[in-house]
């Protein structure tokens, strides 16, 4: 189990930080912070080693977080995808590899790839991953969406999809709106 968790460990900050070397750094750190106490406090520990990981990731990428957050400001929209999403009906049957996941989610620039990393993936609130991005509640919201965006655009295209194959993007105006909202 501890094995387990820790290739976990090193997975999450690999999504976060996109280094492997920063990743296992940061992991094992979080693992030498064991409990003496064994197994009484091990889910509790376990929890904190996530936040360990999450909190230690993102201080290792400050400077790629920052300068990508002026860009997300400054993007009003992501005209690449407008309306050419593959329609809801597309996924199904189209299983997603942690491979292809991965790949996708690293093709997202780091700070939307953050912010959905830690809102979608991780379910922190808005306002808490507002404080570990150091940014505000609406930059993190509006970078999710965004991510989301990117996230189903990336998959599709992993998988062959082409977007002159039937396209629908109403549904992603919705998921943007849900995800503002929380």
């Amino acid at each position: 189990m501890f094995l387990e968790q820790g290739s976990e460990l090193v997975w999450l900050a690999f999504l976060l930080t996109g280094d492997m070397a920063v990743s296992r750094k940061v992991a094992e750190e979080a693992l030498d912070a064991r409990d003496p106490t064994g197994q009484f406090f091990e889910q509790r520990m376990s929890a904190w080693r996530r936040k360990l990981v999450i909190a230690r990731a993102l201080g290792n990428v400050r400077l790629p977080l920052m300068a990508s957050a002026c860009w997300v400001r400054l993007r009003v929209q992501n005209p690449t995808y407008g309306d050419q999403l593959p329609s809801p009906t597309w996924s199904a049957g189209h299983e997603v590899s942690r491979a292809q996941l991965e790949d996708a989610l690293l093709a997202i620039d780091i700070f939307p790839r953050c912010a959905l990393l830690l809102r979608i993936f991780e379910k922190i609130p808005t306002e808490e991953a507002a404080l570990l991005l150091n940014a505000d509640k609406e930059l993190v919201a509006s970078a999710t969406a965004t991510a989301l965006n990117e996230l189903a655009w990336n998959i599709a295209i992993g998988q062959d999809w082409s977007p002159t194959e039937g396209t629908m993007g109403a549904p992603l105006v919705q998921t943007q709106d849900r995800v503002r909202t929380r």
